[in-house]
């Protein structure tokens, strides 16, 4: 069985070729993305820890080293500067702060790079015609960091900062809440995400299905059919992991533009670690070999039904339960509660969504075929109505964006100049990025996908005189029902999740709320207009005669 499902991923069959392509490029957009995550939140504990000292409180007067004082307000060449004041207590043996060559006495200054290109303005007022020394690289938050470390004989403050050791890790308070925020981050886009992960292993499934059903009543046993199918998706999932590792080194250097938390990024911040590497090369193909295995349970056991075209059970009213559970939750817990129950809840309401949605394609899928007075609405409802969790599947990454636009619409940052609204706005966007990255993918495979699984209903309509034009006109219909029909209530779904956790009120300030949603119905019509355009040369040649 091994040689065989690697026979299959070299020799696919009709329209294999361009399931596997695609479930490739999914696979891959899914180890990018999770390398990323990964990375960037490992990236912001490092630059924290390289400048953790100069924030730390950790001793008191009796026991301490030294004493720090940040000095406000200060400016270089109208640009915000910090000045920290540091005296030392008693002599030590520790090394000295990172990036510094040796502790600043009374009257020296350590500058960072961007600095010391504009000490000409700051030279008067310290009185030295250059900085004592240049802080390494070791010792800065960003390559753009303006940072100014100058020794005094004591700290002109009522309220210093106590330092036990200068080789201190405590958080810094700004990367600390960025760090906060990149968690909820990760939970918004983490179902978008495993969404993607069951459309790569998904594309194609009827092919599979009826493959793997063959087999069965053949006479191979149902390991032997899963056992198939896992070495099949694991050679995918492993060549999709290490072709969005290749791309994510590639893309590194353009990552560290972004500017957050400070500045740049210094490139080895978000190079990921051989431990990271390993990690996705093993749960990409994991995820998507649990994903296929899960898809299959239907051949396993009724290999017959799978051939005959057999009807899947439908769905019941039992998944609107859960759509009660998150709003609850969020209401009772509120702003102020602990982050690790906050996040369990906004994870709870958003596998809600997930939950829902076959049974939300499923009514409306009846609704239609009921009140359809042609052939393109029939055939769209039907199509529909018999197979919810097949015609959700390549629309639940976009559909759940529009639960994490509608959540994040009424926590829009406003225009304050202030830093850390800065570092909001900017993880606003990189965030709807990556949630809209994952929807683009995931909807573009599920159009090639759903394309190859309805090719034999398309070839018998086809032979039956049913004209071209008319399936595929249905086929995008059956696309485009499940968007409008289902994500834009989860839009408001995610909405009122958001006002439950903030006790009704808008923390968003002017008209970026709106323009968000917006964006969001824009994305969502254009992503499924361009995912029936891929799917239609497919669905064309796959159902030829």
């Amino acid at each position: 069985m091994t040689d065989l499902g690697l026979r299959f991923v070299r020799r696919p069959g009709p329209g294999g070729r361009a399931a596997n392509l695609a479930a490739l490029g999914a696979t891959a957009i899914v180890a990018l993305l999770v390398t990323f995550l990964i990375a960037g939140s490992l990236g912001i504990s490092h630059r924290s820890d390289r400048i953790g000292w100069r924030g730390a409180d950790s001793a008191d007067a009796a026991t301490a080293i030294g004493a720090l004082h940040t000095v406000d307000g200060k400016k270089v060449d109208g640009k915000p500067l910090l000045q920290v004041d540091l005296a030392i207590l008693k002599p030590t043996n520790q090394p000295p702060p990172p990036g510094l060559d040796h502790l600043p006495k009374p009257g020296e200054v350590f500058v960072s790079p961007e600095v010391a290109k504009h000490w000409a303005s700051l030279k008067g007022e310290f009185g030295l015609d250059k900085p004592t020394g240049v802080i390494t690289d070791k010792g800065l938050s960003s390559p753009e960091e303006l940072v100014l470390i100058h020794g005094v004989d004591k700290i002109d403050s009522k309220y210093p900062d106590y330092v036990a050791s200068w080789q201190t890790t405590a958080m810094d308070g700004r990367l600390g809440g960025l760090l906060i925020a990149v968690a909820f981050g990760i939970i918004l886009v983490l179902f978008p995400l495993l969404s993607l992960v069951g459309q790569a292993a998904g594309v194609a499934a009827k092919r599979r299905e009826h493959r793997l059903a063959a087999l069965r009543l053949a006479g191979s046993t149902r390991s032997q059919v899963l056992w198939l199918s896992a070495v099949e998706q694991a050679v995918l999932g492993l060549a999709g992991a290490v072709v969005g590792l290749v791309g994510y080194v590639v893309l590194t250097p353009l990552i560290a533009q972004i500017p957050l938390g400070g500045g740049r990024w210094f490139v080895s911040d978000i190079a990921p670690p051989w431990w990271a590497v390993l990690i996705v090369l093993t749960a990409v193909p994991v995820l998507s070999v649990l994903s296929a295995l899960i898809g299959l349970g239907r051949v396993s056991i009724t290999p017959l039904g799978v051939v005959r075209g057999q009807t899947r059970k439908s769905t019941t009213a039992l998944r609107l339960l859960p759509l009660l559970v998150g709003p609850i939750a969020l209401a009772s817990l509120g702003m102020g509660a602990a982050i690790v129950p906050l996040l369990i809840a906004i994870g709870f309401a958003a596998l809600a969504v997930r939950i829902l949605g076959p049974f939300a394609v499923q009514i409306i899928g009846k609704m239609m075929a009921n009140l359809a007075n042609g052939p393109i609405a029939l055939l769209a409802g039907r199509r529909l109505a018999d197979d919810p969790k097949a015609a959700f599947r390549p629309v639940a990454a976009l559909v759940l964006s529009g639960f994490v636009t509608g959540f994040i619409s009424v926590f829009m940052p406003g225009g304050d100049d202030d830093p850390i609204w800065q570092d909001m706005r900017i993880g606003v966007a990189l965030l709807m990025g990556l949630v809209f990255l994952t929807a683009a993918a995931s909807t573009a495979a599920g159009a090639v996908g759903t394309a190859l699984d309805q090719a034999g209903p398309a070839k018998a309509l086809r032979r039956s005189g049913v004209p071209l034009s008319v399936i595929e006109r249905s086929a995008r219909l059956a696309a485009l029902v499940p968007v409008v029909g289902v994500g834009l209530p989860v839009v408001g779904f995610g909405a009122l999740c958001a006002l439950a956790l903030s006790g009704g009120q808008i923390a968003t300030e002017g008209n970026s709320g709106i323009l968000l949603l917006i964006g969001q119905v824009v994305v969502g019509l254009v992503l499924v207009a361009a995912a029936g355009m891929a799917g239609a040369p497919v669905l064309r040649k796959a159902s030829a005669n």
